[in-house]
């Protein structure tokens, strides 16, 4: 049965070790049977008895092994503790609380990579657009070809005609010779791109824009009538077939040269295309 009181010395408490090794030869017990009994180590019993505390295990492991001793020799834990607890050094174990930031702001950008990340995405979305509106695109000196007799005659704001037909007969001494027009200046006029390129179709008059982006190979624009004529600009002349009334004429220039104020009305492309056709046979 265990005692409710500790013995005590006239001059005071007497220390935990003590007591319990006093306890435990009045028991006649060794301290491996105590050992056996509570499960805690032999060494930890001896370092109870002998007061030395520096070689106990932590306080609250410390205090759980003096309770299961003084139970052993039938002491009161309770009090034996607490006297343990009174002269021990030990100081009771204090968790360290680390402040840990929410998964939120962890996860959250610096707001200053956040603006700069939107700054550089609007100026990649305005250059693609710049892009796509052909303001890259290079701009040589435009390609016009020199006016026809017609185009120096008339006025800027009169509509040209075509010139008329000479007799279908070669005049004498010039064999081979073909006559001037070919083919009817009317009916609609169509492009077709033989690949990719970049156009821009505008009325040069209104400054306005009828059609600007790419034509996809083998795509086919129709381009509508205006009174006041259209014009064509495009950096890859030789890769448009233009058509008048179904008729193909020549390519408006090489496979990577840029023409730009070309005229879209029928008269002006069949006097452009006899033009073209005559400058290799004029004479050098």
């Amino acid at each position: 049965m265990e005692t409710d009181a500790l013995p005590a010395a006239a001059e005071g408490p007497r220390r935990v070790g003590a007591l319990l090794a006093e306890a435990r030869a009045a028991a006649q017990l060794e301290l491996s049977d105590i050992a056996r009994d509570t499960r805690v180590p032999l060494r930890h019993l001896r370092a109870i008895e002998t007061d030395d505390h520096d070689a106990l295990p932590a306080l609250p492991y410390a205090l759980g092994f003096v309770k299961s001793f003084a139970r052993a020799v039938r002491l009161d834990p309770e009090l034996v503790a607490a006297q343990f607890r009174a002269q021990t050094s030990k100081a009771p174990h204090v968790p360290v609380v680390t402040e840990i930031a929410s998964l939120d702001a962890r996860r959250a950008p610096p707001r200053g990579l956040t603006t700069l990340s939107i700054i550089i995405a609007i100026a990649v979305i305005a250059a693609v657009v710049a892009y796509s509106a052909g303001l890259f695109a290079s701009k040589p000196t435009a390609v016009t070809p020199a006016p026809t007799a017609v185009e120096a005659v008339a006025p800027p704001s009169a509509a040209v005609e075509p010139a008329p037909a000479p007799p279908a007969t070669a005049p004498a001494g010039i064999a081979g010779a073909t006559p001037a027009a070919a083919v009817i200046p009317s009916g609609p006029v169509s492009i077709t791109a033989s690949e990719d390129v970049w156009l821009k179709i505008y009325d040069r008059a209104t400054r306005t824009t009828v059609k600007i982006g790419s034509l996809a190979a083998g795509e086919r624009y129709d381009v509508p009538a205006s009174p006041a004529g259209l014009m064509l600009w495009t950096g890859r002349a030789g890769a448009l077939k233009i058509s008048v009334g179904g008729r193909l004429l020549p390519p408006l220039g090489g496979p990577a040269q840029t023409v730009k104020d070309v005229s879209l009305a029928p008269a002006d492309l069949i006097a452009r295309a006899g033009a073209a056709a005559a400058s290799p046979a004029a004479p050098q």
